[in-house]
């Protein structure tokens, strides 16, 4: 069987579905990480979890088509400044477009649910590509070449072929308890990383995709927030780009200095790709 599209949350949550068949008691409608930690135990394990994910996510993801976002944000050109790019997704492929396009890119994940250094830690995959772990107090970005760009990838990444301790996806209930327990700790100085927190205080993001209506997604905008990472109020103003977002999120967004826009996310990176009159990389 050749490479499929990658799913979003519901999508994966009905494939693990789908694995359990009827051993699943809940409701098909359950979200994401209640069904994933069901799969995980008690009707297998984190072992098997972890495979399906490393399967899904990697190994049947390395000759598939670059996804149109990734394409796009590899193909933008930067003028030789940092960029910095945070995702809660688990798969290489924003990592392959930028490689593919010959562009630099640095990869920084914290285990967060490691017992012994949480978010004290992170691992580093620079730009030629051999990965490090490093105390994230001591995190210095300017060592990289100019122009790098910097992948955080706040829930982990399934690209690791074997785990010799726990991995570092955050997708069941348990992991979002290990996440939000250790963030919000005695780790909290680390997560993010200092000179990362820094960096993102003084740029606008732009969520591409992003429901309000994701608690997990909330709970990682207070953090931020509680760590000064978020240029508040009366500050930088932050954009968003989501489908048909109903009046109360288009409100908890602007609480959040958010100004959100209905619309297609892959037409929105076409016209920002003809704007910036760039050819996204294939």
């Amino acid at each position: 069987m050749g490479p499929t599209q990658l799913p979003d949350g519901n999508g994966l949550a009905r494939e693990l579905l789908v694995e359990m068949g009827v051993a699943y008691p809940g409701d098909p409608s359950d979200n994401l990480a209640l069904i994933a930690q069901y799969y995980e135990r008690p009707f297998l394990d984190r072992v098997a979890l972890y495979e399906y994910m490393h399967q899904r996510f990697f190994r049947g993801q390395v000759e598939a088509p670059l996804a149109r976002v990734a394409q796009v944000l590899a193909s933008i050109p930067n003028n030789d400044t940092s960029r910095f790019l945070v995702t809660t997704n688990y798969d290489v492929i924003i990592e392959r477009a930028f490689r593919e396009a010959g562009r630099p890119i640095c990869v920084i994940t914290q285990n967060m649910r490691d017992p012994d250094h949480g978010g004290a830690q992170v691992q580093v995959i620079p730009p030629d590509g051999i990965p490090t772990v490093e105390e994230a107090r001591d995190l210095v970005l300017e060592v990289y070449p100019r122009g790098t760009t910097f992948l955080f990838k706040m829930h982990g990444s399934a690209h690791n072929e074997k785990i010799d301790k726990r991995d570092d996806l955050i997708i069941t209930e348990n992991d979002y308890v290990d996440f939000l327990v250790n963030a919000g700790g005695r780790m909290s100085p680390n997560f993010p990383p200092a000179s990362l927190a820094a960096a993102f205080k003084t740029r606008r993001f732009l969520f591409l995709g992003y429901s309000l209506r994701d608690w997990n997604f909330r709970a990682f905008l207070r953090l931020l927030e509680l760590r000064n990472a978020l240029s508040g109020r009366d500050q930088l103003r932050h954009l968003a780009v989501q489908m048909s977002p109903g009046q109360l999120e288009i409100e908890l967004w602007n609480q959040r200095n958010v100004n959100v826009y209905d619309g297609d996310l892959l037409q929105f990176c076409d016209r920002l790709a003809a704007a910036g009159n760039v050819e996204p990389v294939q």
